[in-house]
């Protein structure tokens, strides 16, 4: 009896994603002015950029998001002494990684020669030398056609698995099973530009609110536009900030599930998408106003620092945190033409530093091995020793600094009745104290400034203080 053979395709078949592009991340990780390095080794041809690109790039092969049903039925087939096959248009030194990695495969076919990119035709050429005419192909694109026009039969995968059957049989392909891709749902991209974030952002609508001018709803309209440009532009960062760190979120208990990391979304398409977003935000933040789209780059410079480097650095990620916190309070500021006081400045900074810090506390509760740091950042989980109470203190510094506001003389001129403000000191270190122990018990399982708008507990603490405030100012 003839052993069965089966031929498997690596990118979008064997992986939910395309090393190609993921090594051009890594590329650019590796140094960023490989970037400016990569419109001219363009011409060196596919065959040629590929090698390129795989000699300057480290790509870890451990982390990438294979597709599980097939893995495991390869194994099935490897186990009942199946002859299985890598035959991959990606270059030799990535194929031998991942076959090494997976050991299932008798043989690699790859990419070697710089004239020769190892897809399509020439692929079937490869395959037919090392394995003859009777194979089985497991592929996912429509060039995978003409080498199933020329097997015994096809395992078809991927996104397209519904149009690329129908052209199989119609040119008489018997098809012998097929692996679906989870389908890109609308909701799977509000969950790539991290739609429930943009929450955050209502940080905006701050100084209206601390300046009483509610019904000031040209003001209201304006801080509208630039609260849609700010979420829009975060989206952006989200994206490439995704992009940037695939491994450290594949590593990660829950960041792991995330669009790009688990290979649901492509890269190229988180690439185009984040590009088009800056771009447009970038524009409308101009005719916003000057001013607002400085306050604006700002803030893009300084996020795209933190993703690439200053999320690493301990202390100095949850400081950049909450500058960039409150920079969405001078933003609003800017927008409606109200100057952002100095009790409002300096509370922001502290109140930030220390929802930061939870942020960074929830990460290193939820971590399972102490021993080691945090993916993507520079913490152990004994660091907690030092980060609780440096949260709790900056929390306890806010409560003082809202107690010293509420005796300023200059500030009592501004309310009726400033007595009910120290019912707001209250709501606020309930507030902030809740979130703290929600933070030791593990339950802090978002980002803090998000779980307090989303959390029925702290709305209702919110809005209470709130109208307080209004009560203390007209009552």
């Amino acid at each position: 009896m003839k052993t069965k053979t089966l031929v498997v395709d690596l990118d979008g078949t064997l992986v939910l994603t395309d090393t190609l592009h993921e090594s051009l991340i890594s590329l650019i990780k590796c140094d960023p002015l490989n970037l400016l390095r990569i419109p001219f080794k363009l011409k060196l041809g596919k065959a040629g950029f590929k090698k390129w690109v795989s000699e300057h790039s480290d790509l870890e092969v451990e982390t990438l998001p294979y597709r599980k049903d097939l893995i495991t039925y390869l194994t099935t087939e490897k186990q009942n002494g199946t002859n299985i096959v890598l035959a991959t248009a990606a270059y030799a030194k990535i194929a031998h990684k991942v076959a090494n990695y997976l050991a299932l495969f008798d043989e690699v076919l790859s990419t070697t020669d710089c004239s020769v990119n190892l897809k399509g035709k020439n692929k079937l050429i490869a395959i037919q030398e090392k394995v003859g005419d009777e194979f089985t192909y497991i592929g996912d694109n429509v060039a995978d056609l003409v080498i199933w026009e020329e097997s015994q039969s096809a395992i078809i995968v991927g996104s397209d698995v519904q149009s690329l059957s129908h052209l199989a049989v119609k040119k008489g392909i018997k098809i012998e099973k097929t692996f679906e891709n989870p389908k890109q749902t609308f909701f799977i991209w509000l969950k790539a530009i991290r739609l429930h974030q943009w929450l955050k952002n209502i940080l905006l609508f701050i100084p209206i609110l601390t300046a009483f001018e509610f019904f000031h709803f040209g003001k209201i309209e304006l801080v509208f536009w630039a609260f849609l440009t700010f979420s829009l532009g975060a989206s952006a960062t989200y994206i490439l900030n995704d992009l940037w760190d695939l491994n450290n979120d594949r590593k990660h208990y829950q960041k792991s599930k995330r669009p790009f990391a688990s290979g649901v979304l492509p890269i190229y398409q988180g690439g185009i998408v984040s590009v088009v977003l800056l771009a447009f935000t970038l524009i409308f933040s101009f005719i916003i106003s000057w001013k607002f789209a400085i306050t604006f780059v700002l803030y893009l410079i300084l996020t795209t620092i933190y993703s690439l480097k200053l999320k690493k650095i301990v202390l100095v990620d949850i400081i950049i945190l909450s500058i960039l916190y409150t920079l969405r309070i001078i933003a609003g500021g800017i927008v409606a033409n109200i100057p952002v006081s100095y009790w409002l400045m300096i509370f922001s900074i502290f109140i930030f530093l220390s929802l930061a810090t939870v942020k960074r506390c929830a990460e290193l509760v939820a971590a399972k091995n102490s021993n080691e740091k945090l993916a993507g950042r520079g913490y152990f989980k004994s660091d907690l020793d030092i980060l609780y109470p440096l949260g709790v203190s900056s929390f306890v510094g806010a409560v003082i600094l809202f107690g010293l506001y509420i005796n300023d003389v200059i500030v009592l001129s501004h309310y009726k009745t400033p007595e009910l403000l120290w019912g707001v000191q209250i709501l606020l270190i309930y507030i902030l104290g809740h979130l703290w122990i929600e933070t030791k018990r593990g339950l802090m399982n978002d980002d803090p400034v998000v779980y307090l708008i989303k959390n029925k507990p702290s709305i209702l603490t919110i809005f209470l203080s709130i109208m307080l405030v209004v009560l203390a100012k007209f009552l």
